[in-house]
């Protein structure tokens, strides 16, 4: 009917078996009597054969066994070490391009968002360290050309 008879039954096991008989009480199956002393038999059972001699006259419920829950959703972690992959990229063309304060801050934001990334103990998402890390070099890049613009231009104007 159920497992090998003279393997042990779990609590759980047991507990399945006497909300069967609850299922089966409410349907008019069993008396609370019966639901009574066969409750007391379920939780002195040890093993699938002991256990299942308490319901053998029962029709079989469609999950004979409680249903475990769905594993929980997986954590698709923090955006961070690729918004600093991103801003980093981004600002080493942005500098000469769109004007050096845009570039400097998107440089800035880079260096924020990857040491903030990697101080994260445990990576859930795979090379995130190294997105982090990405960010974080090249948005120090990105502010070290524009400082290195900066003295050039201010001391070229100079000479």
């Amino acid at each position: 009917m159920y497992r090998s008879p003279h393997v042990r039954v779990s609590d759980a096991d047991r507990e399945a078996i006497v909300a069967q008989l609850s299922a089966a009480t409410a349907e008019g199956r069993l008396t609370i009597e019966e639901f009574s002393e066969r409750s007391r038999q379920a939780y002195a059972s040890r093993s699938w054969g002991e256990l299942s001699t308490v319901v053998h006259d029962l029709p079989m419920p469609l999950t004979p066994y409680p249903v475990a829950a769905p594993p929980p959703a997986a954590d698709q972690g923090s955006k961070m070490p690729l918004l600093a992959m991103i801003l980093g990229i981004l600002s080493l063309p942005l500098i000469p391009c769109l004007g050096m304060p845009l570039g400097g801050l998107l440089g800035a934001a880079a260096i924020a968002l990857g040491v903030l990334a990697l101080k994260d103990p445990a990576p859930r998402v795979p090379n995130e360290r190294g997105m982090a890390i990405t960010g974080l070099v090249c948005g120090s890049a990105g502010v070290l050309f524009q400082v290195a613009l900066l003295l050039m231009l201010f001391f070229g104007e100079l000479y």
